[in-house]
């Protein structure tokens, strides 16, 4: 499958489906405690993948895609009695490639926010997503 077929190859009962999975999954439950927290939403033009990191700072959060996964990488502010900080890492696999999508992330007030375009193409390759 070519990059411009992956674009408009969005299946809407597919994704609905596989968000369904996501949330009843009991390792996404565990990790969301383990780790951090991670929610999906839908909008008519993206996909939002919003990460808790309340105990980060922005400049120790990285996003990467690497074929149909995207990674989020944080570490832990550093704890009390000089311990340093927890790195922690997610993966959210989803059912299309997002390198062939346009991504953006914007951190705010401890939420990572990563927006995934349905309809709009990428370009094509595993890379880092800046966050402004």
């Amino acid at each position: 499958m070519n990059k411009k077929e992956d674009l408009h190859s969005f299946n809407l009962s597919e994704m609905e489906k596989w968000m369904e999975n996501f949330f009843l999954d009991p390792i996404t439950s565990y990790m969301d405690q383990l780790t951090f927290r991670i929610d999906l939403f839908e909008t008519e033009n993206e996909i939002i993948i919003e990460a808790l990191l309340t105990d980060c700072v922005q400049k120790d959060v990285t996003v990467s895609l690497k074929e149909n996964k995207v990674f989020i990488k944080a570490v832990k502010r550093e704890l009390p009695l000089g311990k340093s900080g927890q790195p922690c890492m997610r993966k959210v696999e989803l059912p299309f490639k997002v390198i062939n999508k346009r991504v953006t992330a914007a951190y705010s007030n401890g939420i990572l926010e990563i927006f995934i375009a349905k309809n709009e193409a990428g370009p094509g390759c595993n890379r880092n997503i800046a966050i402004p």
